[in-house]
């Protein structure tokens, strides 16, 4: 898609929708071969969930309902520090989440 990073927004696990970041400006904006496991997934519409079940993804910023805000794009600067408790936490919750089934 040329000039993807102008046209793209990407929404979040819990729905919400927000700008890309510089990194992912950069990523979408890569050409990629179609038979290319790397490039990006971009769905076409809002509501539409990946393989996982999950809402998260790239979406044309049209297709984005007009009762949700966009948001700017997070801060890119120093990641945030983790502690081995909110790794352990995170890795928790993922089991816990794929596990259910």
């Amino acid at each position: 898609m040329p000039n993807a990073s102008e046209v793209l927004v990407y929404i979040n696990e819990d729905g919400s929708v927000r700008e890309l970041t510089e990194a992912e400006k950069k990523y979408v904006d890569t050409e990629f071969s179609p038979f290319d496991g790397a490039r990006p997934y971009i769905k076409s519409q809002y509501s539409q969930l990946t393989a996982l079940g999950e809402i998260r993804g790239y979406l044309p910023r049209t297709a984005v309902p007009e009762d949700i805000p966009i948001t700017p794009a997070p801060s890119e600067h120093e990641p945030e520090h983790q502690t081995p408790q909110t790794v352990a936490e995170s890795i928790s919750e993922l089991i816990r989440k794929y596990t259910q089934n």
